[in-house]
């Protein structure tokens, strides 16, 4: 059996043509909106890359010269804490040394402050460089006035003690409250039989008892970080003995002796007068 060919080739076509119009329609049911072209589409702006850090060349930088030293040692000055100043100690004849500068208090001294404040271990370190000055104080001087080193805010003085005797120092002054007592032996160190700011009242006063069977030598320390003393105003200090010297004669035990030394022709302690006497003994 034969068939039409250009009917076949029509049919074909149809088919064809039918097949088109379905998937169009079926384009257009699965998207109802049209999609813009790249040409209308927003532009956005890249990210903004990070910039670079600029390169260091310190290779090039001169090291500056080396001193063989070690740096130096930052001190911090926080108020109410006592602190040496960074000075070497000055030396001063004899092998004498000066007492190094220390930071003045600029409030009434506290407890805390006071422990803080260690003139012990300052008198220690300072006579690793030589002697340090004291005052020697005669047997037969009751009282008399000073002042504390300046810019150090101390100052020493020497007594005698024979065996088995007692001595009580006690220091007056219009600013009382600024200043402390304390007590060493000839190598700066405490020994049996000192009692120092033990007392309840909290008066600047020591007390030394010989418990040896030979004159001691020791030596009160005026503590005054304040610097309320001046030629103007003196401190004054009283002795209290319980032996009388015109009736027990004091040996020649040295006062200049350990880590303690005397300039030469230096004025011995001035005696007090009554208008010291007549100030007030609270600060």
């Amino acid at each position: 059996m034969f068939s039409n060919p250009i009917s076949s080739i029509t049919l074909g076509r149809s088919l064809v043509g039918a097949m088109m119009v379905l998937v169009a329609a079926s384009g257009s049911a699965q998207s109802p909106s049209r999609q813009p072209s790249r040409s209308e589409r927003p532009s956005v702006p890249p990210p903004a890359m990070a910039r670079p850090m600029p390169s260091r060349d310190v290779s090039s930088r001169p090291m500056p010269p080396s001193t063989g030293r070690p740096p130096a040692r930052v001190v911090s000055e926080r108020p109410g804490r006592p602190t040496v100043r960074e000075a070497p100690v000055p030396r001063v004849t004899n092998g004498i040394v000066s007492p190094r500068p220390m930071l003045r208090c600029a409030a009434l001294p506290t407890p805390t402050y006071w422990r803080q404040r260690d003139i012990m271990a300052e008198i220690q370190a300072i006579a690793r460089h030589g002697r340090i000055q004291v005052h020697p104080v005669g047997e037969e001087t009751v009282e008399f006035t000073g002042v504390s080193d300046y810019p150090a805010g101390w100052t020493a003085y020497g007594f005698r003690v024979p065996s088995g005797e007692n001595i009580h120092v006690r220091l007056t002054h219009s600013n009382e409250g600024w200043f402390r007592l304390g007590m060493t032996n000839k190598w700066g160190s405490l020994e049996e039989g000192m009692l120092q700011n033990l007392i309840p009242t909290g008066n600047p006063e020591v007390k030394y008892h010989n418990p040896s069977k030979e004159t001691r030598s020791v030596y009160v320390i005026v503590d005054d970080p304040g610097w309320m003393s001046s030629k103007a105003n003196p401190f004054s200090m009283k002795v209290t003995r319980s032996w009388d010297p015109a009736q027990k004669k004091v040996d020649d035990a040295p006062i200049v002796t350990g880590i303690w030394a005397q300039r030469q022709k230096e004025t011995k302690p001035e005696p007090a007068t009554k208008d010291v006497e007549a100030t007030p003994s609270k600060g």
